[in-house]
């Protein structure tokens, strides 16, 4: 017993020098712990799958799922659980292997595609009798042992809206990916509620930007800009997006932001980089993961999830964009 609890962590009923010998000896035999016997005692798999439903098959590079991802896979592997990670797009949903056959003890969720078929993808999966945790979806589920987990994207656009109008910015135009994300649905919504609050005289054009990497952006956003008036602000669904827009409209010869002005959003490490530092909304992806994995360890230890929505704040992270 003294040896499964220093290999599972657990230190408060021994001394510290019963621990050292301990781990001297798993040391010295070079123990590792038998993951599937473990599972066959505990009658569970020790291990969590991650679905993340993208079309593009560079699904990782993407900071905001890498940061997700991240948070999910450190906390579950300090509990003894690995994750398993499949990413497919939409219309490949039902060739998922990790829906296939029944591998892990719970699934995690990260969708994208039309509400309605995102519905149709949580309703089916709701049948493989897992707990379901699905990150950043802001529809409601039906299924009692789900849990959503998501940050306040409309209160985010929300910000930005209501620091560019104070900036004196009335016509808008909204970068967002072509493939359609629950966060950027909540983006676009938040953005146009602060317009409407405005009670003044304003624009929202939303331009569809296919993958929304750095080419598509400049591309579509110059196809824009080709036949219609540069607005007074340019809300980019993500840091990548907006960084592309300030590379474009300098090479047009549009200032930033003294001819117009840029926002991006998530605030990751490199959004600093840019030049104007963008004005940005720090997201919590990785606190979002983390929390997944401490609500997943709760579910299996007790039987049901505590909560049924966890919604992270967000905060405005002031550049030089605006």
């Amino acid at each position: 017993m003294t040896v499964s609890n220093v290999i599972n962590g657990r230190f408060a009923a021994m001394s510290p020098a019963t621990r050292q010998r301990v781990e001297a000896a798993v040391s010295e035999l070079n123990y590792r712990p038998h993951t599937s016997a473990r599972s066959l005692r505990l009658s569970q798999r020790l291990s969590v799958g991650m679905l993340i439903v993208d079309d593009s098959p560079t699904y990782l590079a993407d900071p905001f799922i890498t940061q997700v991802v991240s948070g999910l896979s450190n906390t579950l592997n300090q509990n003894g659980y690995a994750l398993a990670i499949e990413g497919l797009a939409p219309e490949r949903i039902h060739d998922a292997q990790l829906i296939s056959s029944v591998r892990t003890d719970a699934l995690c969720l990260l969708l994208s595609g039309a509400p309605e078929l995102r519905l149709q993808m949580m309703e089916g999966l709701s049948g493989l009798g897992q707990p379901l945790i699905v990150f950043q979806e802001h529809l409601p589920l039906t299924n009692e042992d789900s849990l959503v987990i998501r940050q306040d994207d409309k209160g985010g656009a929300n910000m930005l809206v209501t620091n560019l109008l104070a900036a004196g910015a009335r016509r808008f135009v909204m970068l967002v990916p072509e493939l359609a994300w629950p966060a950027i649905e909540e983006r676009i919504s938040g953005a146009r509620h602060a317009l409407e609050r405005a009670a003044i005289d304003t624009s929202l054009t939303v331009v569809p930007c296919g993958p929304a990497e750095f080419a598509d952006t400049r591309k579509a956003l110059a196809s824009y800009l080709a036949s219609n008036e540069l607005p007074d602000a340019i809300l980019a669904g993500n840091d990548q997006m907006g960084i592309a827009a300030v590379k474009l409209l300098k090479t047009l010869g549009n200032a930033v932001p003294g001819r117009v002005r840029v926002t991006g959003f998530n605030a990751f490490d490199f959004w600093q980089y840019s030049d104007p530092v963008l004005t940005s909304i720090r997201s919590q992806a990785y606190l979002m993961g983390a929390r997944g994995g401490d609500a997943i360890i709760t579910r299996l230890t007790h039987g049901r999830f505590t909560d049924r929505e966890i919604v992270l704040s967000v905060e405005l992270q002031p550049g030089e964009s605006i």
